[in-house]
């Protein structure tokens, strides 16, 4: 997956895309500059990836996740992700690359967003929490916490990211 930002964005969502590159598998990050979304869809196939995040901000910060399937052309996939606050691995102070990361939901109303992401992202789904290795736990106490960890240890790397919604935009979404 290629990851890069809507125009103009935000110091903290360029970092917590280099963060993304750091903790997704076969991620690579590109600044998004002055391409349009179909030079950033080329460049996403010629670097042999076949989606791209795009990582949306607004004010401060990151606001929303996007989604573009890179083949035959591209299009827009109907998904989307809306964040919350934000903990950057530098804000843990943490600097950390995974391999191999799995999705741990913690619960069933989390289990639907693991699904919806694991999906998104090509990242496998796991229903064990494992005992070691790179896992994204997915909780959902009042909201959606999505963390990065290693295992056996529990402490978190971060980036930590509370999603207030996701779902296909034409259709039905979830909120916490």
């Amino acid at each position: 997956m290629l990851i890069s930002t809507s125009r103009r964005p935000t110091h903290r969502t360029r970092i917590l895309c280099r963060e993304l590159e750091r903790v997704l598998p076969d991620a690579g990050y590109v600044p998004r500059g002055a391409k349009t979304i179909n030079k950033l869809a080329s460049l996403a196939g010629s670097l042999g990836h076949n989606r791209v995040m795009v990582v949306s901000s607004f004010g401060e910060g990151p606001i929303e996740l996007r989604f573009l399937a890179v083949t035959n052309g591209w299009r827009w996939l109907d998904a989307r992700v809306e964040l919350g606050e934000i903990k950057l691995q530098r804000d843990l102070g943490q600097k950390v690359k995974l391999e191999r990361v799995r999705v741990y939901a913690e619960g069933q109303k989390a289990q639907n967003l693991a699904n919806f992401l694991g999906e998104l992202l090509g990242l496998p789904i796991s229903s064990e929490l494992p005992d070691t290795g790179a896992v994204v736990v997915i909780t959902s106490d009042n909201q959606f916490k999505l963390r990065f960890q290693l295992r056996p240890s529990s402490e978190v790397i971060g980036p930590v990211l509370q999603i207030t919604s996701f779902g296909r935009l034409r259709g039905e979404g979830e909120t916490s």
